[in-house]
């Protein structure tokens, strides 16, 4: 009858480690992401541009190196364009309705 503690103590272990996974899992770029993009609408925009690049100054070598990719020392708007949303193929604007919010909407023929 030892293998119910024993059942109970790997159930325990495995209550522990599992939300360590669920993060190592969500990898760097997505937690960059995700700490940068403060207000959660899916894309680096505005104050938040701002703060990836006073990071980007305070720490060339940290976290934002591998995107600061013509190694001017500097991040410009399309490498923090790159810093993409988790699970996203595209940074940027949302998209709504289809269209990109950046593009201008189509006239309509009179």
């Amino acid at each position: 009858m030892k293998k119910i503690p024993v059942l109970a103590a790997a159930l325990g272990l495995l209550v522990v480690i599992a939300p360590l996974g669920a993060s190592a899992a969500e990898g760097p770029k997505a937690r960059i992401f995700t700490k940068y993009d403060t207000n959660k609408n899916g894309a680096i925009d505005g104050d938040e541009i701002v703060a990836v690049r006073k990071a980007f100054a305070a720490e060339p070598k940290g976290e934002f190196a591998t995107y600061d990719k013509n190694s001017d020392g500097k991040l410009d708007d399309a490498e923090i364009a790159a810093i993409k949303p988790p699970g996203s193929k595209k940074g940027g604007e949302k998209k709504e309705g289809g269209k990109n919010k950046a593009e201008p909407a189509a006239t309509e023929k009179k």
